[in-house]
Protein backbone atom coordinates (compact mmCIF):
# COMPACT_ATOMS: atom_id res chain seq x y z
CA UNK A 1 0.00 0.00 0.00
CA UNK A 2 2.81 2.40 0.82
CA UNK A 3 4.44 1.65 -2.53
CA UNK A 4 1.15 2.29 -4.37
CA UNK A 5 0.64 5.57 -2.51
CA UNK A 6 4.17 6.67 -3.43
CA UNK A 7 3.44 6.07 -7.15
CA UNK A 8 0.18 8.04 -6.87
CA UNK A 9 1.99 10.94 -5.19
CA UNK A 10 4.59 10.92 -7.98
CA UNK A 11 1.88 11.02 -10.69
CA UNK A 12 0.14 13.90 -8.92
CA UNK A 13 3.44 15.78 -8.75
CA UNK A 14 4.08 15.35 -12.51
CA UNK A 15 0.53 16.41 -13.35
CA UNK A 16 0.78 19.46 -11.11
CA UNK A 17 4.10 20.44 -12.71
CA UNK A 18 2.66 20.21 -16.22
CA UNK A 19 -0.39 22.27 -15.25
CA UNK A 20 1.82 24.91 -13.59
CA UNK A 21 4.04 25.06 -16.70
CA UNK A 22 1.03 25.55 -19.00
CA UNK A 23 -0.39 28.26 -16.74
CA UNK A 24 2.99 30.04 -16.79
CA UNK A 25 3.03 30.01 -20.61
CA UNK A 26 -0.52 31.40 -20.79
CA UNK A 27 0.32 34.15 -18.28
CA UNK A 28 3.49 35.02 -20.22
CA UNK A 29 1.65 35.30 -23.56
CA UNK A 30 -1.13 37.43 -22.10
CA UNK A 31 1.45 39.64 -20.35
CA UNK A 32 3.12 40.40 -23.68
CA UNK A 33 -0.23 41.18 -25.33
CA UNK A 34 -1.21 43.42 -22.41
CA UNK A 35 2.14 45.23 -22.56
CA UNK A 36 1.76 45.90 -26.29
CA UNK A 37 -1.81 47.11 -25.77
CA UNK A 38 -0.83 49.45 -22.92
CA UNK A 39 2.31 50.76 -24.67
CA UNK A 40 1.57 50.85 -28.42
CA UNK A 41 4.37 53.34 -29.13
CA UNK A 42 7.08 51.18 -27.63
CA UNK A 43 10.26 50.74 -29.63
CA UNK A 44 10.20 47.00 -28.98
CA UNK A 45 8.85 46.34 -32.48
CA UNK A 46 11.72 48.27 -34.05
CA UNK A 47 14.44 46.12 -32.56
CA UNK A 48 16.69 44.70 -35.28
CA UNK A 49 15.27 47.04 -37.94
CA UNK A 50 17.44 50.04 -37.17
CA UNK A 51 21.20 50.02 -36.93
CA UNK A 52 24.04 52.31 -37.90
CA UNK A 53 26.10 51.43 -40.98
CA UNK A 54 29.61 52.66 -40.15
CA UNK A 55 32.01 53.49 -42.98
CA UNK A 56 35.14 55.59 -43.35
CA UNK A 57 34.45 59.26 -44.01
CA UNK A 58 33.32 59.67 -47.66
CA UNK A 59 35.55 61.69 -49.97
CA UNK A 60 32.78 64.18 -50.80
CA UNK A 61 32.77 65.42 -47.17
CA UNK A 62 35.60 67.93 -47.26
CA UNK A 63 35.38 69.21 -43.68
CA UNK A 64 38.24 68.09 -41.45
CA UNK A 65 38.47 67.58 -38.52
CA UNK A 66 34.93 66.48 -37.60
CA UNK A 67 33.24 66.52 -34.20
CA UNK A 68 32.24 63.23 -32.59
CA UNK A 69 28.52 63.37 -31.80
CA UNK A 70 29.07 61.38 -28.58
CA UNK A 71 32.07 62.96 -26.85
CA UNK A 72 32.09 66.24 -28.86
CA UNK A 73 35.84 66.05 -29.51
CA UNK A 74 37.36 66.93 -32.87
CA UNK A 75 38.68 63.90 -34.74
CA UNK A 76 40.20 63.52 -38.18
CA UNK A 77 41.69 60.99 -40.57
CA UNK A 78 41.23 57.26 -40.08
CA UNK A 79 40.01 57.71 -36.49
CA UNK A 80 36.58 59.00 -37.57
CA UNK A 81 33.60 56.86 -38.61
CA UNK A 82 30.52 58.00 -40.52
CA UNK A 83 27.03 56.43 -40.53
CA UNK A 84 25.93 55.94 -44.13
CA UNK A 85 22.24 55.97 -43.13
CA UNK A 86 21.86 58.92 -40.77
CA UNK A 87 25.03 60.96 -41.44
CA UNK A 88 26.56 61.25 -37.96
CA UNK A 89 30.28 61.23 -37.08
CA UNK A 90 31.88 59.36 -34.18
CA UNK A 91 35.46 58.54 -33.32
CA UNK A 92 36.48 54.90 -33.16
CA UNK A 93 36.32 54.77 -29.37
CA UNK A 94 32.70 55.95 -29.30
CA UNK A 95 31.20 53.58 -31.89
CA UNK A 96 29.75 51.21 -29.28
CA UNK A 97 28.37 54.11 -27.22
CA UNK A 98 26.74 55.60 -30.34
CA UNK A 99 25.11 52.26 -31.16
CA UNK A 100 23.52 52.23 -27.69
CA UNK A 101 22.66 55.91 -27.21
CA UNK A 102 21.79 57.25 -30.69
CA UNK A 103 19.13 55.59 -32.82
CA UNK A 104 19.61 55.42 -36.58
CA UNK A 105 17.00 55.67 -39.33
CA UNK A 106 14.45 52.92 -38.79
CA UNK A 107 13.74 50.81 -41.87
CA UNK A 108 10.44 49.32 -40.75
CA UNK A 109 8.14 49.81 -37.77
CA UNK A 110 4.79 48.61 -36.46
CA UNK A 111 3.90 52.07 -35.22
CA UNK A 112 0.84 53.62 -36.89
CA UNK A 113 1.44 56.58 -39.18
CA UNK A 114 -0.32 58.98 -36.81
CA UNK A 115 2.35 58.29 -34.17
CA UNK A 116 5.37 58.66 -36.46
CA UNK A 117 7.29 61.69 -35.16
CA UNK A 118 10.41 63.53 -36.29
CA UNK A 119 13.77 61.84 -35.81
CA UNK A 120 16.07 64.65 -34.64
CA UNK A 121 19.85 64.35 -34.74
CA UNK A 122 22.46 66.97 -33.99
CA UNK A 123 23.58 68.72 -37.16
CA UNK A 124 27.17 69.63 -37.93
CA UNK A 125 26.10 72.16 -40.56
CA UNK A 126 26.38 75.84 -39.73
CA UNK A 127 25.00 77.71 -42.75
CA UNK A 128 21.34 76.70 -42.19
CA UNK A 129 18.15 78.39 -41.03
CA UNK A 130 15.75 77.33 -38.28
CA UNK A 131 12.25 76.48 -39.57
CA UNK A 132 10.59 77.97 -36.47
CA UNK A 133 12.39 81.22 -35.68
CA UNK A 134 13.94 81.71 -39.17
CA UNK A 135 17.23 82.53 -37.48
CA UNK A 136 20.62 81.28 -38.60
CA UNK A 137 22.31 82.12 -35.29
CA UNK A 138 24.73 79.41 -34.22
CA UNK A 139 26.33 79.88 -30.82
CA UNK A 140 28.32 76.65 -30.54
CA UNK A 141 31.37 76.41 -32.82
CA UNK A 142 31.64 72.61 -32.54
CA UNK A 143 28.14 71.13 -32.71
CA UNK A 144 25.94 74.19 -32.75
CA UNK A 145 22.37 74.30 -31.52
CA UNK A 146 20.89 72.98 -34.74
CA UNK A 147 19.10 69.66 -35.07
CA UNK A 148 17.95 68.03 -38.32
CA UNK A 149 15.15 65.53 -38.90
CA UNK A 150 16.49 62.48 -40.74
CA UNK A 151 13.26 62.16 -42.73
CA UNK A 152 11.95 65.61 -43.66
CA UNK A 153 15.47 67.19 -43.62
CA UNK A 154 14.28 70.30 -41.73
CA UNK A 155 16.61 72.21 -39.39
CA UNK A 156 15.58 73.51 -35.97
CA UNK A 157 17.31 75.07 -33.01
CA UNK A 158 17.38 72.77 -30.01
CA UNK A 159 15.17 75.20 -28.09
CA UNK A 160 12.68 75.43 -30.99
CA UNK A 161 11.92 71.70 -31.27
CA UNK A 162 9.12 71.79 -28.68
CA UNK A 163 7.41 74.60 -30.63
CA UNK A 164 7.36 72.61 -33.90
CA UNK A 165 4.67 70.10 -34.91
CA UNK A 166 5.69 66.66 -33.65
CA UNK A 167 4.34 64.50 -36.48
CA UNK A 168 6.75 64.17 -39.42
CA UNK A 169 5.39 64.74 -42.94
CA UNK A 170 8.60 63.38 -44.63
CA UNK A 171 9.34 66.71 -46.33
CA UNK A 172 9.60 67.69 -49.98
CA UNK A 173 10.56 64.17 -51.18
CA UNK A 174 7.64 62.52 -49.40
CA UNK A 175 6.11 61.20 -52.66
CA UNK A 176 9.25 59.09 -53.33
CA UNK A 177 9.80 57.73 -49.79
CA UNK A 178 8.45 54.40 -48.54
CA UNK A 179 7.70 55.25 -44.88
CA UNK A 180 8.78 52.69 -42.26
CA UNK A 181 5.19 52.06 -41.13
CA UNK A 182 4.35 50.79 -44.66
CA UNK A 183 7.17 48.23 -44.90
CA UNK A 184 7.50 44.62 -43.85
CA UNK A 185 11.08 43.38 -44.23
CA UNK A 186 12.24 39.94 -45.32
CA UNK A 187 14.22 39.12 -42.17
CA UNK A 188 14.13 41.51 -39.24
CA UNK A 189 17.14 39.91 -37.52
CA UNK A 190 19.41 40.09 -40.56
CA UNK A 191 22.13 42.73 -40.93
CA UNK A 192 20.52 46.08 -41.81
CA UNK A 193 22.58 46.49 -44.98
CA UNK A 194 21.31 43.07 -46.19
CA UNK A 195 17.61 43.79 -45.61
CA UNK A 196 15.14 43.63 -48.50
CA UNK A 197 11.47 44.55 -48.74
CA UNK A 198 8.91 41.77 -48.40
CA UNK A 199 5.67 43.77 -48.50
CA UNK A 200 4.63 47.40 -48.95
CA UNK A 201 1.32 49.01 -47.99
CA UNK A 202 0.18 52.22 -49.68
CA UNK A 203 0.40 55.12 -47.17
CA UNK A 204 -2.62 56.85 -48.72
CA UNK A 205 -0.61 59.84 -49.94
CA UNK A 206 -1.62 61.62 -53.14
CA UNK A 207 0.68 61.05 -56.17
CA UNK A 208 2.81 58.60 -54.16
CA UNK A 209 5.47 57.06 -56.42
CA UNK A 210 8.02 55.01 -54.47
CA UNK A 211 11.56 55.33 -55.79
CA UNK A 212 14.06 52.44 -55.78
CA UNK A 213 17.78 53.06 -56.35
CA UNK A 214 20.27 50.57 -57.81
CA UNK A 215 23.92 51.59 -58.06
CA UNK A 216 27.05 49.87 -59.30
CA UNK A 217 29.95 50.85 -57.04
CA UNK A 218 32.48 49.86 -59.72
CA UNK A 219 31.08 52.02 -62.53
CA UNK A 220 32.87 55.13 -63.80
CA UNK A 221 34.85 57.00 -61.14
CA UNK A 222 33.41 54.85 -58.32
CA UNK A 223 30.65 57.44 -57.92
CA UNK A 224 28.22 54.60 -57.18
CA UNK A 225 29.35 54.55 -53.54
CA UNK A 226 28.61 58.26 -53.16
CA UNK A 227 25.18 57.91 -54.78
CA UNK A 228 24.26 55.06 -52.43
CA UNK A 229 25.31 57.18 -49.45
CA UNK A 230 23.35 60.26 -50.62
CA UNK A 231 20.13 58.38 -51.38
CA UNK A 232 20.22 56.45 -48.10
CA UNK A 233 19.82 59.79 -46.36
CA UNK A 234 17.24 61.23 -48.77
CA UNK A 235 15.03 58.10 -48.78
CA UNK A 236 14.42 55.08 -46.58
CA UNK A 237 17.78 53.20 -46.65
CA UNK A 238 15.96 50.00 -47.61
CA UNK A 239 15.09 51.64 -50.95
CA UNK A 240 18.78 51.81 -51.95
CA UNK A 241 20.80 48.82 -53.19
CA UNK A 242 24.23 47.98 -54.54
CA UNK A 243 23.68 45.65 -57.52
CA UNK A 244 26.81 43.70 -56.58
CA UNK A 245 25.58 42.89 -53.06
CA UNK A 246 21.86 42.52 -53.80
CA UNK A 247 20.58 41.32 -57.21
CA UNK A 248 17.77 43.57 -58.55
CA UNK A 249 15.49 40.57 -59.04
CA UNK A 250 15.66 39.82 -55.30
CA UNK A 251 15.29 43.46 -54.27
CA UNK A 252 12.16 43.95 -56.44
CA UNK A 253 10.48 40.63 -55.67
CA UNK A 254 7.96 42.43 -53.39
CA UNK A 255 6.36 43.99 -56.49
CA UNK A 256 4.77 40.61 -57.26
CA UNK A 257 2.47 40.88 -54.25
CA UNK A 258 1.92 44.64 -54.15
CA UNK A 259 -0.67 46.39 -56.31
CA UNK A 260 1.06 49.68 -57.11
CA UNK A 261 0.30 51.50 -60.34
CA UNK A 262 3.49 53.57 -60.44
CA UNK A 263 6.99 52.73 -59.18
CA UNK A 264 10.17 54.48 -60.35
CA UNK A 265 13.60 52.84 -60.48
CA UNK A 266 16.83 54.82 -60.94
CA UNK A 267 19.92 52.88 -62.04
CA UNK A 268 23.33 54.42 -61.37
CA UNK A 269 25.81 52.74 -63.69
CA UNK A 270 26.79 52.12 -67.28
CA UNK A 271 24.80 50.55 -70.11
CA UNK A 272 25.59 47.05 -68.82
CA UNK A 273 24.21 47.79 -65.35
CA UNK A 274 21.06 49.34 -66.82
CA UNK A 275 20.51 46.32 -69.07
CA UNK A 276 20.93 44.01 -66.07
CA UNK A 277 18.19 45.81 -64.11
CA UNK A 278 15.86 45.86 -67.14
CA UNK A 279 16.41 42.11 -67.56
CA UNK A 280 15.66 41.48 -63.87
CA UNK A 281 12.37 43.37 -64.15
CA UNK A 282 11.51 41.35 -67.27
CA UNK A 283 12.26 38.08 -65.46
CA UNK A 284 9.86 38.99 -62.61
CA UNK A 285 6.94 38.97 -65.11
CA UNK A 286 5.02 41.72 -63.31
CA UNK A 287 1.58 42.96 -64.32
CA UNK A 288 2.88 46.54 -64.32
CA UNK A 289 6.62 47.09 -64.76
CA UNK A 290 8.34 49.88 -62.82
CA UNK A 291 9.67 52.69 -65.02
CA UNK A 292 13.47 52.87 -65.18
CA UNK A 293 15.57 56.03 -65.30
CA UNK A 294 19.35 56.37 -65.45
CA UNK A 295 22.11 58.09 -63.51
CA UNK A 296 24.98 57.77 -66.04
CA UNK A 297 28.22 56.44 -64.55
CA UNK A 298 29.63 54.40 -67.43
CA UNK A 299 31.97 55.20 -70.31
CA UNK A 300 29.51 55.30 -73.22
CA UNK A 301 26.12 55.88 -71.54
CA UNK A 302 24.32 55.59 -74.89
CA UNK A 303 20.86 54.74 -73.53
CA UNK A 304 21.18 57.55 -70.98
CA UNK A 305 21.87 60.02 -73.80
CA UNK A 306 18.82 58.89 -75.77
CA UNK A 307 16.52 59.14 -72.74
CA UNK A 308 17.78 62.63 -71.84
CA UNK A 309 19.64 61.74 -68.62
CA UNK A 310 22.90 63.16 -69.93
CA UNK A 311 26.40 61.85 -70.47
CA UNK A 312 27.79 61.82 -66.93
CA UNK A 313 26.91 62.24 -63.26
CA UNK A 314 27.60 65.69 -61.83
CA UNK A 315 25.14 66.37 -58.98
CA UNK A 316 26.85 66.92 -55.62
CA UNK A 317 24.12 65.61 -53.29
CA UNK A 318 21.58 63.85 -55.59
CA UNK A 319 18.80 66.31 -54.73
CA UNK A 320 18.95 67.62 -58.31
CA UNK A 321 18.38 64.09 -59.60
CA UNK A 322 15.24 63.70 -57.48
CA UNK A 323 14.02 67.16 -58.51
CA UNK A 324 14.42 66.19 -62.18
CA UNK A 325 11.74 63.51 -61.74
CA UNK A 326 9.18 66.32 -62.07
CA UNK A 327 10.21 66.62 -65.74
CA UNK A 328 9.96 63.03 -66.90
CA UNK A 329 7.62 61.07 -69.14
CA UNK A 330 7.06 57.31 -69.17
CA UNK A 331 7.78 55.74 -72.58
CA UNK A 332 8.41 52.30 -74.09
CA UNK A 333 11.68 50.81 -75.34
CA UNK A 334 11.82 47.77 -77.64
CA UNK A 335 13.37 44.71 -75.98
CA UNK A 336 15.05 42.29 -78.42
CA UNK A 337 15.87 38.63 -77.94
CA UNK A 338 19.13 37.48 -79.49
CA UNK A 339 19.09 33.71 -80.03
CA UNK A 340 22.51 32.16 -80.65
CA UNK A 341 22.26 28.78 -82.41
CA UNK A 342 25.42 26.68 -82.16
CA UNK A 343 26.35 23.15 -83.21
CA UNK A 344 28.07 21.12 -80.49
CA UNK A 345 28.09 17.98 -82.61
CA UNK A 346 26.82 17.51 -86.15
CA UNK A 347 23.28 16.67 -85.01
CA UNK A 348 23.10 18.53 -81.68
CA UNK A 349 22.17 22.22 -81.62
CA UNK A 350 22.33 24.46 -78.56
CA UNK A 351 20.43 27.74 -78.28
CA UNK A 352 21.60 30.50 -75.96
CA UNK A 353 19.41 33.57 -75.52
CA UNK A 354 20.46 37.04 -74.44
CA UNK A 355 18.59 40.35 -74.40
CA UNK A 356 19.49 43.49 -76.33
CA UNK A 357 18.36 47.08 -75.75
CA UNK A 358 20.97 49.27 -77.45
CA UNK A 359 22.94 47.59 -80.21
CA UNK A 360 24.78 44.50 -81.43
CA UNK A 361 28.15 44.68 -83.17
CA UNK A 362 30.17 42.06 -85.05
CA UNK A 363 33.73 42.64 -86.17
CA UNK A 364 35.86 45.73 -85.64
CA UNK A 365 33.82 47.64 -83.03
CA UNK A 366 33.39 44.44 -80.99
CA UNK A 367 37.14 43.72 -81.20
CA UNK A 368 37.96 47.21 -79.88
CA UNK A 369 35.48 46.73 -77.03
CA UNK A 370 36.94 43.28 -76.27
CA UNK A 371 40.50 44.68 -76.14
CA UNK A 372 39.24 47.45 -73.84
CA UNK A 373 37.66 44.93 -71.43
CA UNK A 374 40.83 42.82 -71.38
CA UNK A 375 42.82 45.94 -70.48
CA UNK A 376 40.44 46.79 -67.62
CA UNK A 377 40.89 43.30 -66.17
CA UNK A 378 44.67 43.58 -66.28
CA UNK A 379 46.59 43.80 -62.95
CA UNK A 380 48.13 47.02 -64.29
CA UNK A 381 44.69 48.68 -64.38
CA UNK A 382 44.92 50.42 -61.01
CA UNK A 383 42.58 53.43 -61.29
CA UNK A 384 38.91 53.30 -62.29
CA UNK A 385 38.31 56.59 -64.09
CA UNK A 386 35.94 57.58 -66.90
CA UNK A 387 38.64 59.75 -68.51
CA UNK A 388 41.20 56.94 -68.29
CA UNK A 389 38.69 54.52 -69.83
CA UNK A 390 38.20 56.83 -72.81
CA UNK A 391 41.96 57.12 -73.32
CA UNK A 392 42.31 53.32 -73.22
CA UNK A 393 39.45 53.01 -75.72
CA UNK A 394 41.24 55.33 -78.15
CA UNK A 395 44.38 53.24 -77.74
CA UNK A 396 42.50 50.04 -78.57
CA UNK A 397 41.08 51.68 -81.70
CA UNK A 398 44.56 52.78 -82.78
CA UNK A 399 45.79 49.20 -82.37
CA UNK A 400 43.09 47.95 -84.75
CA UNK A 401 44.03 50.68 -87.25
CA UNK A 402 47.44 49.03 -87.47
CA UNK A 403 46.40 45.35 -87.32
CA UNK A 404 43.12 45.19 -89.35
CA UNK A 405 42.05 41.95 -87.62
CA UNK A 406 38.51 42.12 -89.07
CA UNK A 407 39.38 42.97 -92.66
CA UNK A 408 37.16 41.14 -95.17
CA UNK A 409 34.24 40.72 -92.75
CA UNK A 410 31.76 40.48 -95.63
CA UNK A 411 33.27 37.08 -96.49
CA UNK A 412 33.06 35.85 -92.87
CA UNK A 413 29.31 36.35 -92.31
CA UNK A 414 25.96 36.02 -94.09
CA UNK A 415 23.21 38.59 -93.42
CA UNK A 416 19.45 37.99 -93.83
CA UNK A 417 16.94 40.79 -93.23
CA UNK A 418 13.29 39.68 -93.02
CA UNK A 419 14.47 36.40 -94.63
CA UNK A 420 16.09 38.20 -97.59
CA UNK A 421 19.80 37.59 -98.22
CA UNK A 422 21.78 40.85 -98.28
CA UNK A 423 24.99 41.25 -100.26
CA UNK A 424 27.43 43.12 -98.04
CA UNK A 425 29.96 45.73 -99.21
CA UNK A 426 33.61 45.69 -98.14
CA UNK A 427 33.35 46.40 -94.39
CA UNK A 428 35.18 45.54 -91.17
CA UNK A 429 32.18 45.85 -88.84
CA UNK A 430 28.42 45.40 -88.95
CA UNK A 431 26.32 47.24 -86.37
CA UNK A 432 22.64 46.61 -85.57
CA UNK A 433 21.13 49.47 -83.53
CA UNK A 434 17.88 49.88 -81.60
CA UNK A 435 18.52 53.39 -80.25
CA UNK A 436 19.79 56.67 -81.71
CA UNK A 437 23.18 56.52 -79.99
CA UNK A 438 26.19 54.28 -80.56
CA UNK A 439 29.83 54.51 -79.50
CA UNK A 440 29.28 57.19 -76.80
CA UNK A 441 26.89 59.49 -78.62
CA UNK A 442 27.11 58.86 -82.39
CA UNK A 443 23.72 58.85 -84.15
CA UNK A 444 24.70 56.52 -86.98
CA UNK A 445 21.34 56.33 -88.73
CA UNK A 446 20.93 60.10 -88.82
CA UNK A 447 24.52 60.61 -90.01
CA UNK A 448 23.76 58.57 -93.13
CA UNK A 449 20.42 60.23 -93.88
CA UNK A 450 21.76 61.84 -97.08
CA UNK A 451 22.88 58.60 -98.73
CA UNK A 452 20.01 58.65 -101.25
CA UNK A 453 18.20 55.60 -99.82
CA UNK A 454 14.52 55.90 -98.92
CA UNK A 455 14.75 54.33 -95.48
CA UNK A 456 12.39 55.35 -92.68
CA UNK A 457 13.25 57.32 -89.56
CA UNK A 458 14.59 55.56 -86.47
CA UNK A 459 12.49 55.09 -83.32
CA UNK A 460 13.11 53.10 -80.14
CA UNK A 461 9.60 51.60 -80.07
CA UNK A 462 8.76 50.84 -83.72
CA UNK A 463 9.69 47.14 -83.79
CA UNK A 464 12.48 47.74 -86.32
CA UNK A 465 16.25 47.46 -86.12
CA UNK A 466 18.65 49.50 -88.23
CA UNK A 467 21.65 47.75 -89.85
CA UNK A 468 24.82 49.65 -90.76
CA UNK A 469 28.35 48.91 -91.94
CA UNK A 470 31.69 50.45 -90.92
CA UNK A 471 34.76 50.32 -93.16
CA UNK A 472 37.68 50.69 -90.72
CA UNK A 473 38.89 52.08 -87.40
CA UNK A 474 39.69 55.35 -89.21
CA UNK A 475 36.06 55.39 -90.35
CA UNK A 476 34.97 55.01 -86.69
CA UNK A 477 37.09 58.01 -85.71
CA UNK A 478 35.55 60.07 -88.52
CA UNK A 479 32.04 59.02 -87.46
CA UNK A 480 32.72 60.14 -83.89
CA UNK A 481 33.81 63.55 -85.21
CA UNK A 482 30.75 63.75 -87.50
CA UNK A 483 32.78 64.16 -90.70
CA UNK A 484 31.84 60.86 -92.37
CA UNK A 485 28.74 58.79 -93.10
CA UNK A 486 28.16 55.13 -92.21
CA UNK A 487 26.99 52.58 -94.76
CA UNK A 488 23.24 52.23 -94.20
CA UNK A 489 22.18 48.69 -95.15
CA UNK A 490 18.51 48.72 -94.15
CA UNK A 491 15.77 48.19 -91.56
CA UNK A 492 14.08 44.94 -90.54
CA UNK A 493 11.97 43.32 -87.83
CA UNK A 494 13.75 39.94 -88.02
CA UNK A 495 17.48 39.64 -88.64
CA UNK A 496 19.61 36.51 -89.11
CA UNK A 497 23.39 36.52 -89.23
CA UNK A 498 25.50 33.43 -89.89
CA UNK A 499 29.05 33.49 -88.55
CA UNK A 500 31.23 31.36 -90.82
CA UNK A 501 34.19 31.52 -88.40
CA UNK A 502 35.09 32.72 -84.90
CA UNK A 503 34.53 36.49 -84.61
CA UNK A 504 34.34 39.17 -81.88
CA UNK A 505 30.76 40.10 -80.93
CA UNK A 506 29.33 42.66 -78.52
CA UNK A 507 25.81 43.24 -77.22
CA UNK A 508 25.17 46.47 -75.29
CA UNK A 509 28.88 46.90 -74.63
CA UNK A 510 29.49 43.34 -73.36
CA UNK A 511 32.00 41.64 -75.76
CA UNK A 512 33.14 38.06 -76.33
CA UNK A 513 34.69 35.83 -79.01
CA UNK A 514 31.92 33.82 -80.67
CA UNK A 515 32.65 30.57 -82.57
CA UNK A 516 30.79 29.64 -85.74
CA UNK A 517 27.04 30.04 -85.15
CA UNK A 518 23.81 31.72 -86.26
CA UNK A 519 22.26 34.82 -84.65
CA UNK A 520 18.49 35.43 -84.81
CA UNK A 521 17.17 38.80 -83.60
CA UNK A 522 13.44 39.22 -82.89
CA UNK A 523 11.51 41.68 -80.74
CA UNK A 524 10.43 40.14 -77.45
CA UNK A 525 8.33 42.92 -75.87
CA UNK A 526 8.90 46.43 -74.54
CA UNK A 527 10.56 47.81 -71.42
CA UNK A 528 9.13 50.77 -69.50
CA UNK A 529 11.62 53.63 -69.17
CA UNK A 530 11.74 57.24 -68.00
CA UNK A 531 12.61 59.98 -70.48
CA UNK A 532 13.87 63.25 -69.05
CA UNK A 533 12.51 66.31 -70.84
CA UNK A 534 15.22 68.72 -69.69
CA UNK A 535 18.72 67.72 -68.60
CA UNK A 536 18.94 69.11 -65.08
CA UNK A 537 21.78 67.00 -63.74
Amino acid sequence: MKLLKMYLDTDDLVTSSIIAFLIAIVVFVFSIKAFRWLFPESDIDDKGLSSHVWVEKPSYILSDPNACIVCETLTHGSKIRYCDNCGIFVDLGCVKKANKRISCKVLSTNRPSKNFTHHWNKSLLIDVTCCVCSSDDDTDSILGHFFQCLWCRRFLHENCIDQFIQKCDFGIYRKYIIPPFCIKTSNRFKNVSKQTIEKVIHPGWEDWTPLIIFANKKSGNNDGTLIISHFRRLLNPIQVYDVIDCPPEKALDWLKTTQLECVFVLVAGGDGTVAGVLNSIHNLQLKIDPAVGIIPLGTGNDLSRVLGWGTSYSDSDCSGIVNSLDNISVIKLDRWKVNILSNVLKKIKITNTITMYNYLGIGLDAQITLDFHHTRKSPLYLFNSTLLNKIIYVGCGTQQFLEHQCQGLSNMIELYMDEKRIVLPDIESIVIVNIESWGAGVNLWKLGANDGNEFGAQFIDDGLLEVLGIRSSLHIAQLKMGIAEPIRIGQASVIRIKLLQKLPVQVDGEPWLQPKCEFVLKRCNQATVLKLSNILI
